[in-house]
């Protein structure tokens, strides 16, 4: 099963910080993954003329086994260059903070939050997988359809 949620923060000078967290699980699920991924980073329309707004990602990797942390500029933006970007970054398997380095903003982020689980576990100790529609899909002989005209056999 997988179950996705809306995520979005604001940056300013006044709140230039924000950390998306993995959300607490059941301990009867097992999660597969989970991920954070940024669809779209804007800036307000009170931004200052001529200033730099600068957002950076920090978050952890695991590198040859060392687990350390990763900071890197994710949006630049400046009012009459650049509004508005779509990253469509991920951040999988752990928390992100998101830091105003440079501007007052305000600076808008905002994408999705996704987490497959796969197994439950019921208390008795035996596992269930969640049933995929997938699984049960029937073979058609017909061709997807191209450019609005149908191909099929005859």
């Amino acid at each position: 099963m997988e179950t996705e949620s809306f995520y979005g923060v604001t940056l300013s000078e006044k709140e230039p910080i924000a950390q998306f967290d993995v959300p607490e699980i059941p301990e009867e699920y097992i999660v597969h993954s989970h991920k954070l991924i940024i669809k779209q980073i804007s800036l307000g329309h009170e931004a200052k003329t001529g200033e730099f707004n600068v957002v950076q990602a920090e978050t952890n990797a695991i590198n040859e086994g060392e687990k350390k942390t990763v900071k890197i500029p994710i949006a630049v933006l400046k009012v009459g260059e650049t509004r508005c970007l779509k990253p469509n970054v991920e951040f999988p398997n752990g928390s992100v903070t998101f830091k105003l380095i440079q501007g007052s903003g305000p600076v808008y982020v905002c994408g999705k939050a996704e987490m497959n689980f796969g197994e439950f576990d019921d208390g008795d100790g035996q596992m269930y997988e969640d049933y995929s529609d997938e699984e049960e899909e029937e073979e058609y002989d017909e061709v997807p359809q191209t450019n609005g005209k149908s191909n099929k056999k005859k």
